[in-house]
Parts: C-alpha cells; sequence; structure tokens
C-alpha cells in the first residue's frame, strides 16, 4: 500500500483488483474514468465539501462505492482523521448501506479473520448474526486496521456510530467482544462526551459556566446517583432555557416571588402537575445553593409557599383521579401471558425474555426486582412449606431487604426453575450487579461477557413479539382515537392487586403482597375502572352465591359507576374492609329483620319485604323466621275469630302478601319452602329452629 498518498489508483495497481474478472476491471474503469473527469486528483475529491458533491459516480449502473473504499484502504486513508471523515461523511449522505461491500473488503485485507468471525457468531448466536458481524467489518473499514489493533480510543472516536447498528451493536457490545476475543481488559467503555451532559450544558450557557460545572461537583461529593445526577441536569437545563428564553424581563439576580410564579406558568403550559412540582423544587434548591455565592445568584431567596400548596392540591387531584400504570382493557394481562406462554423463541435471549414476562405476570413485583434476581431466589413464604415466593438478599424501591413476594401461578415457577437449570448447564459464574453493585449468580445472565440481558431487551421483545399477536389493544387504539398506554410489569402489579383484594376483601393482604409500607399506596393500585369493575363483582357474588336476599346490589352497581362520584366515601369503605356487615353498618339502618339501605324513612314497616333498598342476609335468617311465626299466628287468629273472613279483605289480604314476601326472600337464601315452614312450626312450638337444619347445609348467625 502507498501510504498516505490521494492519488487515484489505476486498476492494474490496486490489490484488491486483481481478483476481479475482466468485466468488473472495464467497468471499474469507467467509474475511474469519470471520477477523474469530475475530479482530477483523489486530493480535490477528499477536499471538495460533501454539499458541492451533488452525486455519486455511476458506469453502466455500478456506482463507485466499492473502487473509494478499496482506495481509500489501500492508501491508508482511513487512518487520517480528517481524510476518514470526508470519506465518511460521503457515505452518510448518498449510500443506505455498504455492509456486504465492508465484508468483501475486510476479509481480502484479513482485517477479521475467519477464526475471529466464528468467535463472533458464538457471541451472537441468533437471527441478527449477519447485522452483528456487519458493526465489526465497518468498524475494520473505518480505520482501515485489522480487529485486533483496533484500540480502546478508537472504540470511543465519533466516526464509529457509522459502523452501529442500534439494534444489535454499540460502543459496549463492541468492547465486549473485543474483551472476548482477549483484545482489551476493559468489558466496559464509557463514551465521556455522552456522559458529561453537564459539559455541553455549560458550553451552552457560559453566563452560567462556574456555578453549572461546580453544581456537579457539589452533587458528585454529595454522594448522588449517576441517575440522580443526570435528573437534576435535565431539570437544570429546562430553568436554564427558561431565563434564557425570557431574558428580557426575568434575571437570575433577582429571582423572587413573582419569577417564581413565572416559571410555574411556563411549565405548566407544558407539563404533568408531578413533572412542574419537581422542576419547581429543583430550581429553588440550584438558587439557594447559589446564594452570595455567585454574582448572578440573587442575595435572598423569597420563595411563594403558596406556590407548593397550589401544586400540592393539583398534584393530589392527578394522582386520585389517575388510574396509574394499571391496564385499561379488562383480562389484558391474562391475554399478554397466554401469547408468552404459547410463543415459541428463536432465539436464547428470546427465551430469557419469555420468561422473563411469565415470572412478572405470576408475581406481583417490579420489573427491576425480577431483573435483579439471584439464581437461588425460589423459596416457601413465611409460615408455608408449599407456597413458594420470590425473594432478593438487597433492598428494592420500597426499602425492604429479603423482600418475599408470592407466587401465584404455576407458570412462572415452571420458568424460575428453567432458568435456574439454564445457569448450571452452562456453567455461568457470578457477576457483580452493575445496579446494585453486589456479587452474586443472576437469574437473566446472558452469557459471562455480555453480562446482565439489559432491560432493553425485555421491553423490546415484549413491544415486537407479544404484542402484535394481541388483537384486543388495536381493538382499543380503535375505539378510542388511537390513544396508547403503557404496558410494562407494573400493569401486572395493579392486576395481582385487583385479584388478591377480591378474594381476599382484606387490604391488609393486599398490602403485603405488593409489599407497601403504607395502605394508601396500596388502596391507589385499586382505583381504576378496571379494578373497581373487579371488586364490584367481588361484593356482588354474595347475592350471587345467595348469601344475601334482596337486590340492592343494583344500587351498588349504580354507585360504583357514576362517574361523577370523584371521592367516594362508598369506595373507601370497600377498600378498608370488604366485610358486608361494615358495609351495611355505614349505610344501612338495622331492622327488626334486616337492613334499610334506603336514604329515606319508610312509613310503612312491612314494605321493607318488597323493597330494592332492604338487604336481608343469611345472619338474619332466625329473626325473619321470628317475624314469619308472629304474622302466622296473627293471621290464623285473623280466620279463627271472623265471622265473615275472606282473603279479599284488605287486612288479610297485607298478611297472605307480607308472608309471601318474607317466604320468598328466605328462599332467596337457599332454604325450600318446607324447610321455611318446619322452622315457623318449630318456633311457633317454643324449639330451636336449627332442629331444622339437621343436612348441615349452613348454620344460623346468632341475633347482632
Amino acid at each position: 500500500m502507498n501510504l498516505m498518498n490521494t492519488e487515484w489508483i489505476e486498476l492494474e495497481n490496486m490489490i484488491i483488483g486483481r481478483q476481479y474478472s475482466e468485466t468488473w476491471k472495464k467497468n471499474y474503469s469507467g467509474i475511474l474514468r469519470n471520477l477523474k473527469a469530475e475530479y482530477p486528483t483523489g486530493d480535490i475529491w477528499l477536499k471538495t465539501p460533501i454539499e458541492e458533491k451533488e452525486h455519486i459516480i455511476i458506469y453502466r449502473n455500478i456506482n463507485d462505492s466499492r473502487y473509494i473504499l478499496s482506495w481509500a484502504i489501500e492508501r491508508g486513508l482511513m487512518q487520517n482523521p480528517e481524510y476518514r471523515k470526508a470519506i465518511i461523511d460521503y457515505y452518510n449522505k448518498f449510500y443506505n448501506a455498504v455492509g456486504g461491500i465492508c465484508k468483501e473488503l475486510a476479509k481480502y485485507y484479513e482485517f477479521v479473520t475467519e477464526e475471529e468471525a466464528k468467535a463472533l457468531k458464538k457471541l451472537r448466536n441468533n437471527s441478527q448474526i449477519v447485522h452483528f458481524l456487519s458493526s465489526f467489518y465497518k468498524l475494520c473499514v473505518t480505520f482501515g486496521k485489522k480487529l485486533k489493533d483496533i484500540t480502546d480510543k478508537d472504540v470511543l472516536e465519533s466516526c464509529v456510530d457509522w459502523s452501529l447498528n442500534s439494534v444489535v451493536t454499540s460502543r459496549n457490545i463492541i468492547q465486549k467482544a473485543r474483551f472476548a476475543l482477549g483484545y482489551t481488559t476493559k468489558k466496559l467503555i464509557v463514551n465521556k462526551k455522552n456522559k458529561d451532559k453537564f459539559e455541553r450544558m455549560a458550553t451552552e450557557y457560559p453566563h452560567f459556566e462556574t456555578p453549572i460545572r461546580d453544581y456537579h461537583k457539589y452533587m458528585k461529593a454529595g454522594g448522588y446517583s449517576k441517575a440522580t445526577i443526570d435528573k437534576k441536569h435535565a431539570t437544570l437545563l429546562h430553568f436554564l432555557i427558561f431565563l434564557n428564553e425570557q431574558s428580557d424581563t426575568i434575571q437570575l439576580s433577582n429571582f423572587q416571588r413573582k419569577e417564581f410564579w413565572a416559571y410555574y406558568n411556563w411549565l405548566d403550559l407544558q407539563y404533568v402537575p408531578s413533572y412542574t412540582y419537581a422542576h419547581i423544587i429543583e430550581a429553588r434548591l440550584f438558587i439557594e445553593w447559589g446564594l452570595n455565592e455567585y454574582p448572578d445568584f440573587p442575595k435572598t431567596i423569597d420563595y411563594p409557599e403558596g406556590l407548593s400548596s397550589k401544586i400540592i392540591r393539583t398534584l393530589v387531584a392527578e394522582e386520585e383521579n389517575s388510574e396509574g400504570r394499571a391496564f385499561p382493557i379488562e383480562g389484558l394481562a391474562q391475554r399478554i401471558i397466554e401469547e408468552c406462554y404459547a410463543y415459541v423463541p428463536e432465539t436464547e435471549r428470546e427465551a430469557l425474555c419469555r420468561d422473563f414476562w411469565l415470572i412478572v405476570g405470576s408475581c406481583p413485583v417490579r420489573f427491576s426486582f425480577v431483573h435483579n434476581l439471584e439464581v437461588d431466589c425460589l423459596k416457601p413464604m413465611l409460615n408455608s412449606d408449599s407456597f413458594l415466593g420470590l425473594t432478593s438478599t438487597y433492598r428494592d424501591k420500597a426499602g425492604n431487604v429479603n423482600a418475599q413476594f408470592p407466587l401465584f401461578d404455576d407458570i412462572g415457577i415452571e420458568a424460575i426453575k428453567r432458568l435456574q437449570k439454564r445457569f448450571h448447564e452452562k456453567g455461568l459464574k457470578a457477576i457483580t450487579n452493575p445496579n446494585n453493585k453486589l456479587m452474586y449468580d443472576h437469574l437473566f445472565l446472558e452469557n459471562n461477557v455480555n453480562g446482565l440481558l439489559p432491560t432493553t431487551a425485555f421491553r423490546v421483545f415484549l413491544k415486537d413479539r407479544i404484542l402484535p399477536r394481541v388483537k384486543e389493544i388495536e381493538e382499543y387504539k380503535i375505539n378510542n382515537n388511537g390513544a396508547v398506554f403503557e404496558i410494562g410489569a407494573h400493569g401486572f402489579r395493579h392486576f395481582i392487586a385487583t385479584v388478591v383484594q377480591a378474594k381476599t376483601r382484606n387490604i391488609k393482604a393486599t398490602q403485603f403482597v405488593l409489599g407497601h409500607h403504607d395502605e394508601k399506596m396500596s388502596m391507589r393500585y385499586l382505583r381504576s375502572k378496571i379494578s373497581r369493575n373487579t371488586l364490584l363483582y367481588s361484593i356482588i357474588d354474595g347475592y350471587e352465591k345467595q348469601e344475601v336476599s334482596g337486590k340492592f346490589y343494583l344500587k351498588i352497581i349504580e354507585m360504583w359507576n357514576d362517574e361523577s362520584i370523584e371521592d367516594s366515601r362508598l369506595f373507601d369503605v370497600f377498600m378498608s374492609d370488604m366485610d358486608l356487615t361494615t358495609f351495611l353498618k355505614h349505610y344501612g339502618r338495622k331492622r327488626d329483620m334486616g337492613w334499610c339501605m334506603s336514604e329515606e324513612n319508610c312509613e310503612t314497616y312491612y314494605r321493607c319485604w318488597g323493597c330494592n333498598f332492604f338487604v336481608l342476609r343469611r345472619e338474619e335468617i332466625e329473626e325473619a323466621i321470628e317475624l314469619l311465626a308472629t304474622l302466622f299466628r296473627e293471621h290464623r287468629n285473623l280466620v279463627q275469630n271472623s265471622k265473615d273472613y275472606t282473603d279479599n279483605n284488605p287486612i288479610a289480604a297485607s298478611s297472605i302478601k307480607t308472608q309471601a314476601l318474607i317466604q320468598k326472600r328466605l328462599t332467596d337464601l337457599r332454604l325450600s319452602q318446607e324447610m321455611i315452614w318446619e322452622m315457623v312450626r318449630l318456633k311457633l312450638l317454643g324449639k330451636d329452629i336449627k332442629e331444622a337444619l339437621s343436612n348441615g347445609d349452613f348454620s344460623l348467625a346468632s341475633k347482632e
């Protein structure tokens, strides 16, 4: 190779040209003639601005791509940053893909050997191998180097972006591959240009450069996590944008009450209350931090406390009316798990992602909890050897250490056992978790080179492989003007919380399975429309099982579905204690033989038996039998003591109707007519009516 010579290379002198046919040589001779006609020398071509290179050079439908890259490699131009940029800019503008050509060149010039290609294939043994390998071929062509000669510094160069495939490669993926091949001692590599966001902010706002840099140092010294620092930088950037836009009327040096309100109004036009609140608080903290320290900061701060109160009220209202991240489609959680279970993975990575969602659908845990699970995570629940749960030794989001969550589905248990078996069969080893910095055996370890499977892999799998199979999602979009909603692990937490609440009717049980310290937080999980409907069905389940007589459950449905009731006491009662007795005490009036749920008083006592606002439970059977016996005795006396008795007599007709209504209510509670009147007979004889229940179907509660 004639290094750093920018002259065009004649075809007969080009090394790679010797392997091509005469036809190829003729065609590329035509390409070279056209290049020389447009750009007499290679140096002119390199120095011509990209915007002036209006088209690629073509001869007989063949473009100049193979010649240009071969020429650049053989002249060593790709090793010169200026020339390399000119060539890559040219391909970024005029070519969609040159992966095939880069593969051909990388193999011909032995940039990537056959042994290296085989080793790389083992690192990504799936349908994405072609794209994966293509990135390494393009990487070597980018620098005109052999793969083993690529350095850590090279990987950080901006020109590497040209070789990356956004789906399968990144700088760190390339670095892990080089580590696996033994070409570097660093498994991960950090692009400082991407890391230091505050550097770009300091450059963009030079007037505040010193406080921006000092604030960054202050946060690092304070032990803030990278995620927290990034969030604070983001909020600070919005504050600086606001100051820049309002520079004619607002200055940081006199930022006081009026200016805080102006910032609130600016944010409120763009963001939800929670986002606005976070930005206001961060702006206040930034100003307080810099008071009297910098000439552009105010000397004192006069923060309007009324502003915080206003935002908090709005925030509380937003949270109260929000359905959170609950699924808005009834049965969606089950449908997603059905499709996951039926899906046949094409790759090992897909198998890991599939098992991840099967676990999420079986246990009410957060996304990160499952992602960070250790291999030995399946344990019997406390006080129950037969009931399994997930446990972890690290502190979760709620601050729980050794937190344990029950598994409600065998599908999730099977997935965990499958992952445990995989770990041991593949001989995987413990790694340091990048999130909690603990070293242990990981359930979702892809391999010991790539490490923990990234969170994006799980989300992309769900989005691309599973959700398109769930037709209910598309139907929802059609019926709701294209509306979309988040589908993730939190939606399954909402679903499982609702199921537990409906089954147990105990908010403490729901709070336990969610791992919440605050009962009110658990109640928020049950405020979605789907949750309310599910819990409603649980309440009226007592009627359907003939535990409750009467039609008052229709009134419950009416109240429950009334969207105008934004802060319903009825809902709060149900959430705090699902017991029907407690509900009746809160909303009913006890009568001698049941409960009246009407908001108005009735003048006629006997109307209860035909009223939709009257509730009779099995616990009140004895009271009803006692009343029925009294009415029977009175009616018998009426018949015996009347000289001209007829059933049409108003008093007699009322008595007969009342007895019939009572009998109907009692048959609603699974009592036969024969049993009812046997109880009446026993009551009239002064005996215990429970003697009629010799079959043991149920027992009668004592009178309250």
